[in-house]
């Protein structure tokens, strides 16, 4: 019988180590919530009913019609899968999750666990293109422990069954070969990290597949009904986490970012109007690492802001205000008639960009002594106002009266868009929840201004476009975020999906775009007073998932270039400093303990990775004299003997030095030595052949090797005088 045909005879219950292996593997892909809770049950029991028979396993679990059947099912589930929709790497975990479960069941004579351990490894590559979450790092460390440990246990056994004495399998596992093999797997790990930093990576999407129904924030489209911010409103998932690079943030009340705008409206629905000559959108020039322009460069403040944006319907990117540059990760950029910015094909990633916004709000005064007027676009003949911003369907003619009783009088356009505003905050109550408003003949937005003016911001910001376009000032309806709460822990301001907003912009001659917010405040903004334990909680949670994102998960060349610039520039000033101690010194400012923590964050893991790199080069140039996982007496005892020049080679057995040793040293410290070997061998191996003998007293040889080989160096020096 070859040696192949002989392990494939061997039957055998699986090391625990596999089932903490495969539950970890598995685990990583609960974490990315992407699996129904049915799949999670049935792999939660395979794991308990394989586990609790796997020493007497029922027939069933060694039959291979009923294998065959389950694994049928399993590929009936997956083919089902991809036929409702789903992405390729949702099929492909349901798959390997439950086909891991049934190898688990299998109870039949293995040759290897290489099934098991593949199933489990395609697991945790899945799972790291299905989530970025701070879970992943820890379940993955376990995961290589646990299938470094099954992978040697099923070898260790497979020796000892094809050498005839399975019972030495245990035996063979010893407390050093445990301490190696934890050693071992974490001298990768910590070499992996250093080179994680160290090298410059590649983003890939290769194994996602397009994007699936609950991955993505909807209601950011190119069209949305009324209500759909309302809806958006009533979860606290979070949607942007923003940071605070040149300028402050405005106060909560005045905080905005600006998402999509719209122009065309009938009466239930926003849209973005499409040009017969132009596309829906335009790609801008430029590649996002080396920054876009988005518009010329004029002599004024801007604010610059680092924006982490999860999944958004539409890949949609939310802006401060008038956007002039923006960078980021990313190849192309689109923007489309509104001025609305997108990132095609990655509306379900979570995209960090930093974005320079113009800081200055133009005056009451300076708005007064300008104009209302559309702008001008590019049209056959020459540019054209456009006049789709003061386009109305056919409404009732109260509301046209009403139009012309608010604004009656106003001095200026600005004051009249002013009376709208406020009008309608003075007159109006907010509210998520508002009751169905309008029928077959009458819309939602004149039932809403001719009834109690009670509902969201859509409304209000609906009725202010209308009113607005009533008294010919030329307006459009914009959605986004608006308000949000400081995390004070990360030092970003968090701001989640029930601060989603829609308000309004009014074009003036000079000053452009400019934002008016007729919705009610006091009830739209979240209280930003004490919070409970449990929000304080979800904070801390927020900006350690922040910065795992930042500095591990999107830590990419730019972020490395940036990090040694600062050591090197760091460096450089010190030793100007050194070398000239009279020059005058910058003063700078220190900030809180949390800025600086903030500042140097990205230097410490280029910084750590270089100094692992090292000291592992110089660990490995000690030799084996030094090697920690030895015996304490037989490394004591090689460190003697290295004194007088006599140094284990990496080719030559402990046994042939041993012999080597006592040829060079007086008998008793040859004796010793030998003594010494046998013990370390029986430590290291399990076996002792000699099993008659006591165990030496290693105090002792080491004594006895220490004075023999002083009384070498005795008689070297006496050859020498």
């Amino acid at each position: 019988m070859s040696r192949s045909e002989f392990r494939a005879t061997v039957d055998g219950p699986r090391p625990g180590a596999a089932w903490v292996m495969s539950i970890v593997a598995s685990a990583t892909l609960w974490a990315t919530e992407q699996l129904p809770l049915w799949i999670i049950a049935i792999q939660c029991l395979a794991f308990a009913a394989s586990y609790a028979t796997r020493a007497n396993p029922p027939s069933f679990r060694k039959s291979a019609i009923w294998l065959n059947v389950f694994m049928a099912g399993i590929t009936t589930v997956t083919i089902r899968s991809a036929l409702d929709g789903n992405p390729a790497t949702i099929s492909l975990a349901y798959f390997t999750s439950l086909a891991q479960g049934l190898q688990l069941l299998d109870a039949r004579p293995r040759k290897s666990e290489f099934v098991l351990v593949a199933l489990a490894l395609f697991q945790v590559i899945l799972a790291s293109n299905l989530t970025d979450s701070i879970l992943f790092p820890p379940l993955v460390l376990v995961f290589l422990t646990a299938v470094t440990w099954t992978l040697l246990v099923h070898t260790i056994s497979m020796e000892a069954a094809e050498a005839g004495d399975p019972a030495a399998a245990p035996r063979a596992i010893a407390t050093d070969l445990r301490r190696m093999t934890f050693k071992a797997t974490s001298a990768c790990l910590v070499l992996a990290i250093a080179l994680f930093v160290l090298f410059p990576r590649l983003k890939t999407n290769m194994l996602r597949g397009s994007a699936g129904p609950g991955f993505a924030l909807s209601g950011f489209s190119d069209r949305v009904s009324l209500g759909d911010v309302g809806k958006i409103r009533k979860d606290h998932s979070v949607v942007l986490r923003v940071e605070t690079l040149e300028g402050e943030l405005p106060d909560p009340a005045d905080a905005y970012w600006r998402g999509l705008a719209f122009d065309a409206f009938d009466g239930r629905s926003w849209s973005i109007s499409r040009s017969e000559r132009n596309a829906a959108r335009r790609a801008l020039s430029g590649v996002g690492r080396f920054g876009i322009e988005l518009r010329p460069r004029r002599e004024e403040a801007l604010i610059a802001q680092r924006i982490i944006r999860e999944p958004v319907e539409a890949g949609v990117l939310f802006v401060p205000g008038s956007a002039q540059r923006i960078e980021g990760s990313f190849q192309r950029l689109e923007r489309d008639r509104n001025g609305g910015l997108y990132l095609p094909g990655r509306g379900r990633d979570r995209i960090r960009y930093t974005i320079w916004a113009s800081a200055e709000i133009p005056d009451a005064e300076t708005l007064r002594g300008d104009r209302a007027m559309a702008p001008f676009e590019p049209r056959p003949g020459g540019e054209r106002p456009a006049e789709r911003y003061l386009e109305l369907g056919p409404l009732d003619p109260r509301v046209r009266e009403m139009a012309r009783s608010i604004v009656e009088g106003a001095p200026s356009d600005y004051d009249r868009a002013l009376r709208i505003q406020q009008t309608l905050r003075r007159q109006g109550r907010y509210t998520d929840s508002p009751a169905a408003l309008g029928d077959a003949a009458t819309s939602p937005i004149e039932a809403f201004l001719l009834g109690e003016l009670e509902g969201h911001c859509e409304y209000f910001a609906s009725a202010m476009v209308t009113l607005a376009r009533e008294a010919g000032l030329p307006s459009r309806l914009v959605n986004g975020f608006a308000g949000g709460l400081a995390n004070e822990l990360g030092g970003f301001v968090e701001v989640t999906q029930a601060d989603a907003h829609a308000w309004v912009e009014i074009h003036f001659e000079n000053a452009g775009w400019v934002r008016f917010d007729p919705t009610p405040p006091d009830l739209r903004l979240r209280q930003s007073g004490d919070i409970s334990l449990w929000a304080q909680l979800g904070q801390i949670g927020s900006a350690v998932e922040l910065w795992w994102f930042q500095r591990v998960v999107d830590f990419d060349s730019v972020d490395q270039i940036g990090a040694l610039r600062r050591l090197w520039t760091g460096w450089t000033r010190d030793r100007d400093d050194r070398a000239d101690p009279t020059a005058p010194k910058i003063e700078k400012d220190e900030g809180s303990w949390a800025d600086r923590l903030r500042e140097w964050d990205t230097l410490l893991p280029v910084a750590g990775g270089i100094v692992v790199i090292g000291g592992l080069l110089l660990w490995r140039r000690r030799g084996d004299e030094f090697d920690s996982t030895l015996p304490r007496a037989y490394r004591r005892a090689l460190e003697l003997l290295a004194r007088r020049g006599l140094r284990r080679s990496e080719t030559t057995s402990a046994r042939d030095f041993a012999r080597d040793v006592a040829s060079r040293l007086p008998e008793a410290g040859g004796i010793a030595f030998d003594e010494i070997t046998d013990r370390y061998l029986v430590e290291r191996f399990g076996t002792d052949a000699s099993t008659s003998r006591e165990a030496p007293d290693l105090e002792a040889q080491l004594a006895l090797l220490e004075d023999a080989v002083d009384r070498m160096g005795l008689r070297d020096e006496a050859h020498v005088g």
